[in-house]
């Protein structure tokens, strides 16, 4: 349906699609806002904010450098990274069709074996969430992130609600069981259980995702 360009914080829910801020039309850029984080600070221009993690470093536009334990509201944590990044926000009918839109913006070779992995993206999640998306109708918003630099980070997503109202399930710097390409794969329902978020990474690109369902998912 649409893509467009600008840049965010790898990761990062407050510029995702977890809060709907997925772009429509042909190309708008995403808000972009520089924060400093110092320990449990959060600063940047809309105040500061005080959350449960303890890092440094500087996110913003096109600049990712961290160190430290991120938000364990959100998952058991930590990293020391340093990148340079675009990022692109689209949405469509499938998780193929976004990727296809940033494509058309950004036609990255790496796009072309992210686009082929989307099964294997689709059988992990159903093996995290319990979800099977091909067997559901929903649309997709997200943002993809394009990204050069070097570091480490690692996490345990155990289910739990996070800040966004999903419980998020996987492991970051594990390679999926299910992918026939090396990539890393994190997923979660919705308190609602109207939309499952998707969070992948494949060598220097990866994407952020929301799949609302066009019906609730039946508690179990």
């Amino acid at each position: 349906m649409g893509c467009c360009n600008s840049a965010a914080r790898k990761g990062d829910a407050a510029q995702s699609p977890a809060t709907g801020n997925a772009g429509k039309g042909a190309a708008n850029p995403l808000p972009s806002k520089v924060k400093v984080h110092v320990g449990p600070l959060e600063l940047g221009s809309d105040g500061v904010a005080i959350k449960p993690k303890f890092n440094l470093g500087i996110t913003g536009p096109t600049l990712y450098a961290v160190a430290g334990v991120r938000d364990v509201r959100d998952g058991i944590s930590g990293e020391a990274f340093a990148m340079t990044q675009k990022s692109y926000s689209s949405s469509g009918s499938s998780l193929t069709e976004v990727l296809e839109n940033v494509k058309a913006e950004d036609p990255v070779p790496v796009l072309d074996t992210m686009i082929t992995a989307v099964p294997d993206v689709i059988a992990a999640v159903t093996d995290l969430v319990g979800v099977d998306l091909n067997s559901e109708k929903y649309e997709v918003e997200g943002v993809i992130y394009i990204y050069v630099g070097t570091g480490i980070m690692a996490g345990v997503y155990l289910g739990w609600l996070d800040t966004q109202g999903y419980n998020m399930v996987g492991v970051e710097g594990k390679v999926a069981a299910a992918a026939s390409v090396g990539m890393t794969v994190r997923g979660g329902l919705h308190k609602d259980r109207k939309a499952v978020r998707i969070i992948m990474y494949l060598n220097n690109v990866g994407f952020d995702v929301i799949a609302r369902l066009q019906n609730p998912v039946p508690a179990s």
